[in-house]
């Protein structure tokens, strides 16, 4: 079977997400929290909450590829936010980086991130059908 979205119209989505996922016959990959960091560790697009997300998905593509995997297998995204000012920069970086069927994603304003400079944390979970 490998992946199917489930779009129940009851709950289907105004923006750029999938309510849910069903997979099997696969391999999940499990990437944690990735931060505005370079290659460097060094925090970029300081009070640019666009720049800093976009960063986060190069991350998750970097370790995607680890896995021999792309940011097309993820299934679910979970987004913390340090302002929930930025939902909007944030969920246009999401729709520009992710196509129908969309990530199943959930996204929170938290009252902190690790580091006062980072705007976004995103973690990522992606499917790999076999």
């Amino acid at each position: 079977m490998g992946k199917k979205v489930l779009q129940p119209e009851a709950v289907k989505p105004k923006g750029s997400y999938s309510p849910g996922w069903e997979v099997s016959n696969g391999r999940f990959v499990y990437v944690a929290g990735q931060v505005p960091w370079d290659a460097d560790k060094n925090t970029v697009c300081k009070g640019d909450a666009a720049g800093q997300t976009r960063q986060c998905f190069e991350n998750i593509r970097i370790v995607l590829e680890e896995a021999g995997a792309t940011l097309d297998d993820v299934i679910k995204l979970t987004i913390f936010a340090a302002d929930i000012r930025f939902r909007d920069e944030i969920n246009q970086v999401r729709t520009e980086t992710f196509k129908e069927p969309y990530p199943a994603s959930t996204q929170v304003a938290v009252a902190a991130l690790v580091d006062s400079d980072w705007m976004v944390e995103i973690e990522a979970v992606a499917f790999v059908s076999e």
